[in-house]
């Protein structure tokens, strides 16, 4: 396992990893236009996880955002 830290098209995502993972789309667990947040947020995962962090450029596809739960009412 480990935490990927993406930059692409100036918004930097967070997502959890596996190694032997094969989506058909990354799923991020958190979003930022600010580099800092988004690494600070990376290195909690990553303590949390202990695991490292692996920080890339671009790629061809967009990160997804979680599904929201539907709130009830």
């Amino acid at each position: 396992m480990y935490i990927e830290l993406r930059e692409k098209s100036g918004k930097h995502y967070v997502m959890l990893r596996h190694d032997d993972e094969q989506e058909d789309k990354p799923v991020a667990q958190f979003v930022s236009t600010n580099q800092v947040e988004a690494y600070n947020v990376a290195k909690q995962y990553a303590k949390q996880n202990k695991c490292l962090i692996r920080a890339t450029k671009g790629g061809i596809e967009t990160p997804e955002l979680p599904r929201q739960p539907i709130g009830e009412g």
